[in-house]
């Protein structure tokens, strides 16, 4: 059995190895370049985000790859009529397919590891490097297009043009928020990494309100960082790491039960004003006072935001345990098949796994996150696929 172990550890890991580069590669160049077209961030510094998004792209790879590698070894194995030697010496399957499902386990938690990983640290190192190149970002979204903007509108800049030292071109600059428009033949953009302020120094700039025009000449206008780059590490669950998940789903808690006892107060002291005494004594949906809707709007924001965290760290745990049941479904169905062409076996185990296990998860996750259903159901996907897994697993062991 040794032998056999030591056997099935060398060609799992060399097949494994190789399309865990190939395609992690590519998921790295695909991840890094979508994030540096929807940031604005120039190609030619994006490289650097590569050792950050590589943990993402790692727990995204490792479960289609461990299934290529395994299906790859047991299509041969089995129709090189390798199991059915191994089954003539007294050796049962299960025997030679319970190190293969070890080594799944533990890519499962790896898996986890790195999802987690790159929710604590990626997301972190991502934003800082945006903040470092926030400059470089405006400046070539300028270039590109003439027309920079914040996502909610507060900040516009036009320009004719930008030169070789990066100075913008007869700029336009609109304050929406201060109702402003200053208008100048040349400026320059600078950050101030201090007070987090994006500053342009402008030159012979004409102010334009909604009651005056007038010259200024030279002007710095300053605008907060945190408007021109956005943050998607903020307070999503999804970005949020699992030791924070706990801590926030308390204090969502205490929200809730702080808003309770609002309405309970206001229907108390509603009950007992005599100008309203008899139109007291209802549900609380027949209160109409501005403070009891708001508390209740406010519930039903808090209760949101409470399901998505509490479905948060099972959708973790299922999806980075893909890795195991995919593996599960794969390795027994490979010999099941008996043919040696592993590129029938892998789209064998990958139709069934297109066609349920990421919808199941898809709708699990959804009805979650409503409310509908509990937490615990985004592992549907994952017992499916296992009990598929189960029943070739006895064909193979049985026959």
């Amino acid at each position: 059995m040794g032998i056999i172990v030591r056997y099935i550890f060398r060609e799992l890991g060399v097949a494994f190895l190789f399309g865990f580069v190939a395609f992690t590669l590519l998921l790295l160049i695909v991840g890094v370049i979508e994030r540096a077209v929807s940031r604005g961030i120039p190609l030619s510094t994006a490289g650097e985000l590569i050792p950050i998004v590589f943990p993402e792209m790692f727990s995204i790879s490792l479960p289609v790859t461990l299934l290529l590698a395994v299906t790859i070894f047991f299509s041969r194995m089995s129709g090189n009529n390798e199991v059915i030697a191994l089954k003539a010496l007294g050796i049962s399957p299960k025997a030679f397919l319970m190190p293969v499902f070890a080594i799944a386990f533990v890519m499962s938690l790896v898996a986890v590891g790195g999802k987690e990983l790159f929710l604590t640290w990626g997301h972190k190192g991502i934003n800082t490097f945006i903040y470092r190149n926030a400059e470089n970002i405006v400046i070539g979204t300028l270039k590109k297009s003439q027309r920079f903007e914040t996502d909610d509108k507060q900040l516009t800049i036009l320009v004719k043009g930008v030169d070789e030292q990066q100075r913008l071109l007869e700029p336009t600059i609109i304050l929406k928020n201060e109702s402003l428009t200053f208008e100048a033949r040349t400026a320059k953009i600078a950050i101030d990494f201090e007070t987090q302020m994006l500053e342009i120094t402008s030159t012979d700039t004409r102010a334009t309100g909604d009651r005056f025009n007038m010259l200024v000449g030279d002007r710095t206008t300053s605008f907060p960082l945190s408007k021109i780059i956005s943050d998607d590490s903020s307070d999503r669950p999804s970005n949020m790491d699992l030791n924070l998940i706990g801590q926030e789903r308390g204090r969502v808690a205490g929200q809730i039960e702080q808003q309770r006892r609002i309405i309970a107060a206001h229907r108390t002291f509603g009950a007992r004003d005599p100008w309203t005494m008899g139109a007291s004594g209802g549900s609380i949906d027949d209160w109409t006072q501005p403070q009891i809707e708001e508390a209740k709007n406010a519930i039903r924001s808090l209760q949101k935001h409470q399901w998505r965290l509490s479905v948060e760290p099972p959708r973790r745990w299922a999806t980075g345990f893909c890795c195991f049941f995919f593996v599960w479904l794969g390795a027994p169905l490979a010999i099941w098949m008996r043919k040696s062409d592993f590129f029938a076996s892998f789209f064998a185990c990958f139709v069934p796994i297109l066609i349920l296990y990421y919808p199941l998860l898809a709708f699990g996750l959804a009805q979650a996150k409503k409310g509908l259903l509990p937490p615990m159901c985004v592992w549907s996907a994952n017992v499916v696929i296992g009990l598929i897994g189960l029943w070739f697993l006895r064909q193979v062991h049985r026959y």
